[in-house]
């Protein structure tokens, strides 16, 4: 009787010692969500100040040339989405989206006036007012070139 305490000691203290390592592991692990969580928003801030950058000079600009328009569409590559008027007040846009072949993101593409619509759209005296249309969260969802 006297040799079971000292077992029962024995196997309490073990006990307590693996919960307390259970325990630490997951507290641990709960510092390190905190820390992913908070460097994703970080990275997030990153990105949207990164496209505003990038972009922000198209916010309600005037007077810009189809070498602009030209400029972002050959930068964005679709995303965010370029919309360019194809004449004064039509509502018609001609898009270049992320589904838009690669070729057609290329100034030669976009200066040739054989190709089907590039030269009806940037003729050398043309003139465009952009604005940025964002999603709720801020990210720019497309730029629209209108005819002024």
């Amino acid at each position: 009787m006297m040799n079971e305490w000292p077992a029962a000691v024995w196997a309490s203290i073990s006990a307590m010692t693996a919960a307390m390592v259970l325990s630490f592991i997951i507290v641990l692990g709960s510092f390190a969500r905190q820390g992913a969580a908070i460097q994703q928003e970080d990275d997030s801030a990153v990105a949207i100040v990164k496209e505003y950058r990038q972009y922000n000079q198209y916010d309600n600009t005037t007077n810009l040339y189809p070498q602009d328009v030209i400029s972002a569409i050959a930068e964005s590559r679709g995303t965010p989405e370029i919309w360019v008027e194809r004449a004064a007040g039509t509502e018609t846009f001609r898009k270049w989206t992320a589904a838009t072949p690669p070729e057609e993101f290329g100034t030669a593409y976009l200066m040739e006036p054989v190709l089907a619509t590039s030269s009806e759209i940037f003729y050398t005296s043309a003139k465009f007012r952009a604005t940025l249309e964002k999603d709720l969260n801020g990210s720019i969802i497309n730029i629209q070139f209108r005819r002024q």
